[in-house]
């Protein structure tokens, strides 16, 4: 081989080389897929099947990404990394965006997942009880007085005009209810609509169920990032967005193939009918017009709650905490 062919072939190789090492682009074919950690508030769960059908789909590696799910019991850890750019990306509970930015963390919430507040109060159907009204005088349990729970049940109060010393009394027994409200321990319990219901019915009685939504409809979990990701990386934004949106759209589509997606995510999920319905439950809470676009009027509400129970001192810029200009067109 000459010189001048072994000049060309090595300045063939480090331009081959350098293309190699180029930044990746989102979306891009034949690139290098972006590494990113999506932090869920809770444990792998049927109900987040949206995202390992797009996972499996390939919907994340269409826009150029490589996701792992961080699934998690404590929202807050997720959330305060996400505040300090420690983490891009988290599906959280619209509320805490809220008290986030109370403190000055810079999070935004750029996909509402779940159209419908998803919490509710669940009452033996034999109390004949199907008007939140008429919970005054009755024992109502809830996990605790704190979190999505709490403050829906108080959005539910307000919304209707009782207080809780209207309540016989408001019991706090964690996260017990099948056994509690099966004993009738108490006479209604703040649920989760999607699954507790189905719990306390395969395992004693019927239920009522009152639906918060149909009477303060709260801003419930979405995809959440910051404002240093959106200002750098906003293609990051519409990428992750597009991705949820291919998973959540197939997921209403068919829950039965999302169901059996998720079987390889969730430990012992097995083809359990009662779980079957519980995806098919929350597929109702997560359907729209549009999915993602998330309500300026279900900020405020979510915002008067807070300040009417003192977790906030003052209003924030609910423009500044929410977005719907990352959406798929």
């Amino acid at each position: 081989m000459n010189r001048m062919k072994v000049k060309v072939s090595l300045f063939a190789m480090i331009i081959a080389l350098l293309s190699a090492c180029g930044s990746p682009q989102v979306g891009a074919a034949n690139t290098t897929r972006i590494a990113q950690t999506l932090f869920l508030g809770y444990i792998h769960n049927v109900q987040f099947a949206p995202l390992y059908v797009a996972l499996e789909r390939g919907y994340f590696a269409e826009q150029g990404f490589d996701v792992m799910l961080e699934p998690s019991y404590n929202e807050t850890d997720g959330l305060t990394r996400i505040g300090v750019n420690k983490l891009q990306f988290g599906i959280i509970s619209g509320e805490q965006i809220i008290l986030a930015r109370s403190k000055g963390a810079p999070v935004v919430y750029v996909f509402a997942w779940y159209q419908r507040f998803p919490v509710g109060i669940a009452i033996p159907a034999d109390a004949n009880i199907t008007d939140p009204k008429a919970l005054a005088g009755h024992v109502v349990s809830v996990p605790g007085k704190f979190g999505a729970s709490y403050i829906g049940f108080q959005a539910l109060l307000k919304a209707v005009n009782l207080k809780e010393s209207d309540l016989k009394e408001v019991r706090e027994i964690g996260f017990n209810t099948t056994p509690i409200l099966c004993a009738k321990q108490v006479d209604a319990s703040v649920i989760y609509v999607a699954n507790e219901p189905l719990q306390v019915e395969n395992k004693c009685f019927k239920v009522n169920v009152i639906k918060i939504s149909d009477y303060a409809n709260l801003v419930a979990n979405g995809l959440v990032t910051n404002e240093e990701t959106l200002k750098a990386h906003p293609d990051w934004v519409r990428g992750m967005n597009a991705a949820i949106a291919k998973g959540l759209a197939d997921t209403i589509a068919d829950p039965k193939a999302a169901y059996d997606i998720s079987r390889k995510y969730v430990e012992n999920l097995g083809d359990d009918p009662v779980q079957r319905q519980v995806l098919v439950n929350s597929v109702e809470l997560w359907k729209a017009a549009q999915l993602g676009h998330t309500d300026p009027a279900g900020w405020k509400l979510s915002q008067d709650t807070l300040l009417s129970m003192g977790l906030i001192d003052k209003s924030i810029d609910l423009n500044a905490a929410y977005s719907n200009d990352y959406l798929p067109k």
